[in-house]
């Protein structure tokens, strides 16, 4: 059922209405796009998305009643934008499946804030032709120090997430544009998820040599976080799914 359909039930009574929210913000997703003009049945622009956050227009509690799936498209992500950081702060706790259709990451530190701090309840993460720019070491040395400050275990780690997966876009509009599979080394992510039950990644290079060592560079990360952080890392593993 879509988000429209939910506006109808609603309507139906008082007691509907408040029997049929838990269902709905444990069940439902909701798409949101950073498209004021969005008129896709469904989906919402981010702009009215936020303005129904509002307490005084929070007729469908999305405050006090949360949904917990989202689908964002098409955000150029970042912390500068207004309604991004009331979306984030206000929302982002509650979210336990999260979905990024075609969206952008041009700073690090805005990947590591949603994924690293502000959605601690995350059980499904799903990059759908997603880009991100990248300030992993060129160093390769460096991309496996487990000394370094990035690849130490996390006071709190994100110990809900069973589903990772991951369809790159590594596509730019432009030839100087440079786009990477993640924005931070595989052990620095790693590290935050030791609990991942499915892991899946696709779309990682055009090039050959280039896939290979990308997929060789994920499966070291792995088996070093788990030959030096503990064996709880990975322990669940149940999906590998890297074969581009």
């Amino acid at each position: 059922m879509s988000y429209d359909d939910f506006a109808n039930f609603r309507l139906v009574c008082k007691l509907w209405c408040n029997v049929s929210f838990p269902l709905w913000r444990k069940n439902a997703e909701i798409i949101i796009t950073d498209n004021p003009e969005a008129d896709e049945r469904g989906v919402l622009s981010l702009d009215a998305f936020v303005t129904l956050l509002r307490p005084k227009n929070d007729i469908y509690k999305l405050r006090t009643q949360p949904f917990q799936k989202y689908m964002i498209k098409y955000w150029d992500l970042n912390f500068e934008d207004e309604q991004m950081v009331t979306f984030w702060n206000i929302i982002a706790p509650f979210i336990t499946q999260l979905c990024l259709y075609r969206c952008d990451f041009k700073r690090v530190e805005d990947f590591k804030k949603v994924f690293f701090t502000l959605t601690p309840n995350l059980e499904a993460i799903y990059f759908d032709q997603s880009r991100f720019k990248s300030e992993r070491p060129s160093d390769k040395a460096l991309r496996f120090d487990l000394t370094r400050k990035e690849h130490l275990k996390p006071q709190n780690v994100q110990s809900k997430l069973k589903t990772f997966y991951a369809d790159f876009l590594l596509e730019g509009e432009y030839f100087d544009e440079k786009w990477t599979v993640l924005p931070t080394t595989w052990i620095e992510f790693f590290v935050h998820f030791p609990n991942i039950k499915e892991l899946t990644l696709k779309g990682i290079s055009e090039d050959e040599n280039g896939l290979m060592e990308e997929l060789l560079e994920c499966v070291k990360s792995i088996e070093l976080i788990r030959d030096n952080l503990g064996s709880e890392y990975f322990g669940d593993l149940q999906l590998l799914d890297i074969i581009d």
